[in-house]
C-alpha cells in the first residue's frame, strides 16, 4: 500500500510543471503505411500523411489545424483494384490537463472535412465530423513532444452521390489510434 501512494505521489508531482510556454507554435503531424495480405484474401496498402500546426493560447489551451493525405489500395488479384485517395482538413482547438514535465493528457475537439475520390468512380465522398479525440503527449525534450490520440466521440456524416450516413457514438478502440511528433518554437 506504502508504494502505491508513493508511486502516485510521484505521478502527481511529475505532471504539476508545464513543458510548453504560452505563446509557442508547434508543428508536426503523423505519418504512416500500413499493408495486409491475409491467406487467400485480397492484399491492402494504406499511406497516411498528416502534417498539423497549432499555436498555444493560454497554459490549458491551444488552437491548430490537420491537413492530410491518404491512400489506399485494395488488390483483388486478377479481378483488379481499388484505390481511394482522401485529403482532408480539420480544424481543432486543444485542451490540455495533468500537463507536467514528462508529459501531459489533453483532449482536441473540432471539424473535420475530407473529400475522398474513388478511382473509376464518377462521384466522389465527402465526409463531415464534429467531434472529440482524446490523446496523450509525452515529452522527448523540452521542445519536442510524441502525441497519441486514441478514439473519437462524436457525429460524422458521409455522402457519396445520393447515399448518405450518419453515424453518432463514441469510437474507442485502435482504429482511431494515431501516433506523431510536435516540436514546439
Amino acid at each position: 500500500m506504502k508504494k502505491l501512494l508513493l508511486v502516485f505521489a510521484l505521478v502527481v508531482g511529475a505532471v504539476t510543471v508545464s513543458a510548453q510556454e504560452v505563446g509557442s507554435v508547434w508543428v508536426g503531424g503523423s505519418a504512416g503505411i500500413t499493408t495486409s495480405k491475409p491467406k487467400g484474401g485480397s492484399s491492402t496498402t494504406n499511406y497516411k500523411f498528416i502534417p498539423e500546426v497549432g499555436y498555444v493560447l493560454s497554459d490549458n489551451l491551444g488552437v491548430g489545424v490537420k491537413l492530410g493525405y491518404a491512400k489506399d489500395m485494395q488488390s483483388f488479384g486478377k479481378e483488379g483494384s481499388l484505390k481511394v485517395k482522401t485529403f482532408n482538413v480539420n480544424p481543432f482547438v486543444r485542451y490540455t490537463f495533468l500537463k507536467g514535465g514528462i508529459g501531459s493528457l489533453f483532449v482536441d475537439g473540432g471539424i473535420g472535412y475530407a473529400n475522398s475520390d474513388i478511382e473509376g468512380a464518377d462521384k466522389k465522398m465527402n465526409t463531415y465530423e464534429l467531434g472529440f479525440r482524446p490523446g496523450v503527449a509525452i515529452n522527448v525534450t523540452e521542445k519536442v513532444s510524441v502525441l497519441g490520440h486514441f478514439g473519437f466521440l462524436g457525429y460524422q456524416h458521409e455522402k457519396w452521390g445520393d447515399a448518405k450516413t450518419n453515424t453518432y457514438g463514441l469510437d474507442l478502440d485502435m482504429t482511431q489510434f494515431t501516433l506523431g511528433v510536435n516540436v514546439f518554437f
